[in-house]
């Protein structure tokens, strides 16, 4: 029989699997029904668990989607320097590297193409947030940018303006995934080319 200290380790174990299930659930349900028409029953069925216990871990409809985009916008920082970390001293694979990992983690969290698409009923500090992953993804992009040039390895270019162009690329595919599901569906063929014709044109000749 277990001692009270593991057993409560174990229901605190179990009781943050159910929490995290409850986030991926509800990050689905906003990114395929929108933050309106997503009801706390629908999440709470989808996560297998009572509506009280929803509530019970984050109070409101408005509580979960901050907790949504918080736990998001975290993993995606995350992975974005996982992913590129790994690639060594290559600017253009690293700017891949960066651009690629984008598309894995909304499939993940796909509750972040409300932002894109410009969801109504989404509150201010919600998108402020956003806002201020997304300059700091440009900066990254733009510091890469920035060492290929001192090492030869791009062109001369103007880097804030290709790194916001790059940004703008990556947004129109990722908002142009397919939700017929609750996870997007993208056409890695065709991000696959257009980010090797972005590369083709700025790598040096």
């Amino acid at each position: 029989m277990p001692s009270e200290p593991e057993y409560d380790l174990r229901r605190r174990q179990a009781s943050e699997r159910k929490r995290l299930k409850v986030l991926q659930m509800a990050g689905s349900s906003f990114a395929q029904d929108g933050f309106k028409k997503t009801t706390m029953d629908a999440v709470a069925r989808k996560a297998g668990v009572s509506k009280g216990l929803v509530f019970h871990f984050f109070g409101s409809k408005q509580a979960l989607i901050e907790a949504v985009i918080e736990d998001g916008l975290n993993q995606w920082s995350t992975l974005s320097a996982y992913r590129a970390s790994g690639i060594g001293d290559d600017p253009l694979a690293e700017l891949s590297a960066l651009f690629l990992a984008s598309f894995d983690f909304v499939q993940q969290h796909p509750v972040l193409l409300l932002f894109a698409r410009n969801e109504q009923g989404l509150a201010q500090k919600d998108r402020q947030k956003i806002l201020r992953q997304n300059r700091l993804w440009r900066a990254r992009v733009e510091e890469t940018l920035r060492r290929g040039l001192q090492q030869g390895d791009i062109r001369e270019i103007d880097t804030t303006r290709v790194a916001d162009i790059f940004h703008q690329l990556q947004t129109m595919l990722l908002t142009n995934a397919s939700l017929k599901a609750s996870v997007p569906r993208y056409d890695r063929d065709r991000i696959n080319a257009a980010l090797d014709i972005f590369v083709a044109g700025i790598r040096s000749p």
